[in-house]
């Protein structure tokens, strides 16, 4: 008989971990609060369970008799799985005070600071009062103001003048479920993601990418290219960040994934994650360097992450979010360069239609397509 695993989530960005986790031999099972969510078409069963409910997930888990469970590419999430394992006696993941520090940007900021991790400075509040008295009287502008439980962008404002702040600070609070938010030192640079896989404290393996905002939400992540230029002046700081924070936390096996901001001097650590990127982000990494990105994290989860081999990136990739509502239509400049994509149009109640996989000749034509990819790949309204 198949062993079983659970996914907490069942989203379109978890359908690489569903169709990794039945090519390693598992009776795959999903869940989430939405039925119509993509992975459930591929998973071999589905329950209706809110993922964000960690009580009910773990009662789930115990009822169906799970041998193992994995985390989708939510922090809460992540989050419901720390809990559930734990419970089950699954001693494969951190524990929950470790997982908070992680992904609870309060926490996260203050370990930061604590230990003299290159991160923008940054203070939690609680409340409204205070958070608006410090960034009217207190901190230099411009600065991001963010709530410590979302991802995605969500909540996340800039704030540029006075005028700005009272919305700034009411936005992030009505987005943070725990109704508490970070203030940010604001750091000037583009913003990158660093996806590593750690064995014994170390890195054994990375990726690296820079990472474009969407055309109607300058903090969400459409676009994505790979490798970033001169990405090699940074890779050994951001090895070394990375394992100091793995080391201070005596994190466990498995994957650590960054998102950083970086100028032509400095690197910023704006985050660090232990559950999978979204918007199937394994699939360039798999497509760059030829690495079981989405089956590592299944072992990862079956408490199996052995001899992991660094692969170099070695192709001039890209991943592109469809977003709007309409007709897709693309260039035939850009058909060529497509080698996988998935599209559900306007079937999901989401703003994406679907996402693209794209491979270069060269940086210059990477570059080139990727400026001008919201013409390459349009959506015209019906």
């Amino acid at each position: 008989m198949k062993k079983k695993i659970l996914i907490v989530g069942g989203g379109h960005s978890e359908i690489p971990l569903v169709n990794a986790a039945r090519e390693l031999g598992l009776y795959v099972i999903t869940t989430g609060n939405s039925p119509s969510g993509l992975a459930h078409k591929y998973s071999d069963k589905f329950y209706n369970c809110d993922y964000s409910n960690k009580e009910d997930i773990y009662q789930l888990a115990k009822k169906i008799g799970i041998d193992f469970i994995c985390f989708g590419a939510h922090d809460l999430s992540y989050f419901s799985t720390v809990y559930s394992a734990s419970k089950l006696g699954l001693d494969y993941f951190d524990d929950m005070k470790t997982a908070q520090i992680l992904h609870h940007k309060d926490k996260f900021k203050k370990f930061c600071l604590e230990n003299n991790i290159l991160s923008p400075k940054a203070k939690s509040f609680t409340d409204k009062n205070e958070a608006l008295d410090y960034v009217t009287h207190k901190i230099k502008l411009p600065c991001m103001v963010k709530p410590i439980d979302m991802g995605g962008g969500k909540g996340i404002t800039k704030i540029n003048s006075t005028d700005d702040i009272e919305n700034a600070i009411k936005n992030a609070f009505n987005y943070s479920k725990s109704k508490a938010i970070v203030v940010e030192d604001f750091f000037e640079g583009s913003l990158h993601s660093f996806s590593t896989f750690i064995v014994d404290k170390k890195v054994k393996f990375h990726f690296e990418d820079m990472e474009i905002s969407c055309k109607n939400n300058p903090y969400g992540v459409c676009t994505s290219i790979s490798p970033s230029e001169n990405v090699e002046n940074v890779i050994n700081a951001l090895i070394i960040e990375t394992e100091k924070v793995v080391n201070l936390l005596n994190l466990k096996d498995g994957l650590l994934h960054m998102q950083y901001l970086r100028n032509n001097k400095d690197i910023a650590i704006v985050e660090f994650t232990r559950r999978i990127p979204g918007d199937m982000y394994n699939i360039p990494v798999e497509i760059s360097t030829g690495f079981q990105y989405a089956k590592n994290i299944i072992r990862y989860a079956m408490g199996q992450i052995v001899n992991i081999e660094n692969k170099k990136q070695e192709k001039f990739v890209s991943r592109h979010c469809i977003v709007g509502e309409g007709n897709i239509i693309f260039d035939t400049v850009i058909k060529n360069n497509i080698v996988n994509e998935v599209i559900w149009n306007n079937s999901q109640d989401i703003p994406k239609q679907g996402i693209v996989f794209l491979k270069y000749n060269s940086r210059e034509e990477m570059l080139e397509k990727t400026n001008n990819i919201n013409n390459l790949i349009k959506v015209n309204p019906v």
